[in-house]
């Protein structure tokens, strides 16, 4: 039965289970009816990987398990960076998003420093979301993130600010706010600042007013 459905022969949709690739751990059942090639999953932080296996619609036998997949993990160098991070917890939108999540794999980290007070940064904003969508957009955008720090004196403003970016935002409350400002130096804004997502080193100090160059950026974190 399995080998049928491993060539695509007669299987409506299969049953998906995964387990940390460790002895003797339980397989979990992660979907019933599974019709998709591809599939995503959160929070694997198991340093030693998880295994899947499927198992065809109305069949008995289960494939044989997967090669260990180990997921994208934040290295200690951003760990570090962000340590101030309350619960190492961002803000995505009106959703939190864990720091592993939101910037485990990623090759470019650009911090924002801005405030809704200020004039520049009001005409900048809007040009760094048209970029950021239409980056996003492409397979290089899934390797790239913006966080934004906001400069703005309260959090009702920032509150109001941030509802018109498309990207991650430290919490307004949280001291690693001040602390990466403080790290990147900000005596500014508008501040973009580009990070090596690895590593957490400045590559460019401010890319306000310069091109948006991911590949030249990529190049620089070679160096």
């Amino acid at each position: 039965q399995w080998e049928a459905a491993k060539d695509g022969k007669g299987a409506d949709g299969y049953e998906l289970q995964m387990r940390e690739n460790s002895g003797g751990s339980h397989w979990t059942t992660l979907a019933t009816n599974f019709k998709n090639t591809e599939v995503r999953k959160k929070n694997l932080d198991n340093v030693t990987g998880y295994q899947f296996r499927v198992r065809p619609a109305g069949a008995d036998v289960f494939s044989p398990a997967s090669n260990a997949v180990i997921g994208p993990t934040l290295g200690w160098e951003m760990k570090h960076l962000f340590r101030d991070l309350d619960d190492e917890t961002l803000l995505g939108g009106t959703k939190e998003v864990t720091l592993d999540d939101a910037l485990a794999g990623k090759d470019i980290v650009l911090l924002y420093a801005s405030a809704h007070w200020c004039g520049p940064c009001r005409q900048f904003t809007p040009q760094l979301a048209n970029w950021y969508r239409s980056m996003k957009a492409t397979p290089e955008g899934k390797k790239v993130e913006v966080v934004f720090l906001s400069a703005d004196h309260d959090e009702r403003s920032f509150q109001q600010y941030y509802a018109t970016q498309p990207w991650l935002a430290i919490p307004y409350d949280a001291d690693a706010r001040e602390g990466l400002m403080a790290h990147i130096r900000v005596s500014g804004i508008p501040r973009l600042c580009v990070l090596d997502g690895r590593t957490g080193r400045i590559l460019e100090d401010n890319a306000v007013g310069k091109p948006m160059d991911i590949n030249r950026w990529k190049a620089l974190a070679r160096k």
